[in-house]
């Protein structure tokens, strides 16, 4: 009976994060850009307990009994499957056309530094840096970059955005001035490597060494003539591919799969109850 509790908790607690994982996905139905993730299970080791009859009776099964300890998520994935597109119809929304293209932004993480990071996010902003001067951002405040890694900052006040196909953005100011500037787009190989900083940033992991990975094997640098293949579109932003029906269903289904595991456990427990009694 302890054995059976014993494999019915390491299931449960693995089931937790399976809950979770699923609860996040819904809270980000309507973020801009997000991603969901989906958990794999394997089974823990199993062990096998000799019991062979003393009496050498014939049997029609192999000798030992083969028991399993539980299951536990192998690998939770990155589903990078496209959003759908949303028309907003500003100048300065803009939508990826094609997987596992992203933005590079300028993140501050925990500890005051700052580091690139990267989002499907395109809901940018104009945010003041002097009386003459305006930097483009994200939702979140963070510095959007360019294809040379800079923060844009253009002149202001900006009156009209346009969008060229290899991802160039023109900013004419009141003036009637233009100023073209090549937006910063990296195409993630291996997205699956990739840290999630937050629901919709990810960055670069810091253990690529033990890993066995170059940080090239993970990333393009969309430039050169790479830059005619970026997809983006303007006055439009990417939903989240989270499929709210299949959701519910994974979430009812964990649901009872963690109750019925909580079940065994009160019945073990019974069971000890009833042979302590005899006793």
């Amino acid at each position: 009976m302890i054995r059976n509790m014993v494999t019915a908790t390491n299931t449960m607690n693995q089931l937790q994060k399976q809950l979770d994982m699923i609860a996040n996905n819904l809270a980000n139905s309507a973020t801009t850009g997000y991603k969901q993730t989906t958990a794999n299970f394997t089974s823990l080791l199993h062990q096998e307990i000799q019991h062979t009859r003393e009496t050498g009776a014939p049997r029609m099964t192999p000798d030992g009994l083969r028991l399993g300890n539980g299951a536990k998520i192998a690998q939770s994935q990155l589903v990078t499957t496209q959003g759908a597109l949303q028309r907003t119809e500003r100048m300065i929304d803009f939508a990826f056309t094609r997987e596992n293209q992203y933005f590079k932004v300028l993140v501050q993480s925990a500890d005051g530094a700052q580091e690139q990071n990267f989002t499907r996010d395109g809901a940018f902003y104009f945010t003041p840096m002097n009386d003459d001067e305006v930097m483009l951002v994200d939702g979140q405040g963070n510095a959007v970059l360019d294809q040379n890694d800079q923060q844009i900052i253009v002149d202001g006040p900006v009156n009209e955005v346009q969008l060229n196909d290899d991802g160039t953005l023109v900013f004419t100011n009141g003036g009637g001035a233009q100023q073209e500037i090549q937006l910063g787009v990296v195409t993630i190989e291996r997205p699956q490597l990739m840290d999630r900083v937050s629901s919709v940033y990810l960055g670069i992991p810091g253990n690529l060494a033990e890993l066995g990975v170059a940080e090239a094997e993970l990333l393009t640098q969309m430039e050169g003539a790479l830059r005619q293949e970026i997809g983006l579109e303007q006055g439009a932003l990417e939903t989240s591919n989270v499929d709210m029906g299949r959701a519910a269903t994974e979430l009812i289904e964990v649901q009872r799969n963690y109750q019925f595991h909580s079940r065994a456990i009160s019945i073990s427990d019974q069971m000890s109850g009833l042979v302590n009694g005899m006793r």
